[in-house]
């Protein structure tokens, strides 16, 4: 009988990997791929991601990095993966199955508690993965893993309905106001646009005392490296930039995340954010995605909403769902 074997993360398993998650998973997004999660420089992470193998088939892949925790005793933690939004584990078609699923994280549980004295998996969402992540979470708690959520949301889309019509009165009036306005909604293009884009982007930042996850030249490089996941849009009022969107693309799930909103707050003529969000939702629904995606609105890893960030996603049709992380102990 062939048993599992633990395959640790070199570039030589780049290709497979990716092909493993893209292709042959049930919950695999470019957001795991090594394609994305190369474009950080080397030495930012201490790399830990492993997959298990079973008779040379891929059945799991766990990408992840290695950090020392205080609150851990200064031991070795693994986390999926402080480079994605999330990470993992992310499972083989053929093994995502009442018979097969268990043997398989029993095997990765072994092999992290031989190695971490604590693991936290942050999993695909239900939103953006192929089959849905019941099983895999009811294994996890069952193994021991505690569970914990976030609240994100998302608008549902349909090619018969304008998007706007799901909007609140108060945005369908600021809309509304758009439109004796001489306005162009358009992917960026220039050097020059991207700077602009960026600008804004670290100012609406700033006023929130962080700085963007990426650096421009991060940002040019992901758009390089990921041309159907990643698109930038703008919105213009004749030649004036008014506001910005980095949108992360799932096409097997139907889903247009916004990543980043990058907004010129100078600018009093009208509600522009309220304007880009609705081009948005209207492109992406003229796509054929069923979903636009929000992203989350609580901080403290989940335990406090913010809920006047939750309230305006809602007031454009958001609804509910979660994003879930396990943890464990050993």
């Amino acid at each position: 009988m062939d048993m599992y074997e633990i395959l640790p993360y070199t570039k030589e398993l780049d290709q497979r990997l990716d092909r493993f998650v893209n292709q042959e998973s049930v919950n695999g997004t470019f957001l795991q791929s090594r394609r994305f999660l190369n474009y950080h420089p080397e030495g930012r992470f201490n790399d830990a991601s492993f997959a298990l193998q079973k008779s040379g088939i891929i059945a799991a892949y766990f990408p992840g990095v290695q950090i020392s925790s205080e609150i851990a005793g200064n031991k070795p933690v693994f986390v999926s993966h402080m480079g994605s939004t999330f990470g993992g584990p992310i499972m083989g078609k053929p093994f995502y199955n009442g018979a097969k699923i268990q043997e398989v994280l029993t095997e990765a549980d072994a092999y992290l508690s031989q190695n971490f004295s604590e693991v936290r998996l942050k999993i695909t969402p239900a939103l953006f993965s192929e089959e849905s992540p019941d099983l895999l979470e009811y294994i996890l708690e069952h193994l021991g893993y505690q569970r914990h959520t976030e609240l994100s949301c998302s608008t549902p889309l349909s090619k018969n309905e304008d998007p706007l019509n799901l909007c609140d009165n108060k945005h369908r009036h600021q809309f509304a106001a758009t439109e004796n306005y001489k306005l162009t909604y358009r992917d960026l293009e220039s050097d020059e646009d991207f700077a602009t884009f960026y600008k804004f982007l670290e100012i609406s930042k700033a006023k929130h005392q962080t700085k963007p996850v990426h650096s421009l030249e991060e940002l040019k490089d992901l758009k390089k490296r990921l041309k159907k996941n990643i698109r930038f849009k703008s919105l213009w009022l004749e030649e004036r930039y008014i506001c910005g969107m980095m949108q992360f693309l799932f096409p097997q799930t139907g889903v247009v995340h916004d990543q980043y909103i990058s907004a010129d707050e100078s600018f009093d003529q009208f509600h522009h954010t309220t304007a880009m969000h609705v081009y948005a939702m209207r492109e992406a629904a003229s796509e054929g995605f069923n979903h636009f995606s929000w992203g989350i609105s609580t901080e403290d890893h989940g335990n406090i909403l913010n809920e006047n960030l939750y309230r305006f996603k809602e007031s454009f049709g958001a609804k509910p769902c979660v994003n879930v992380t396990f943890t464990k102990k050993f």
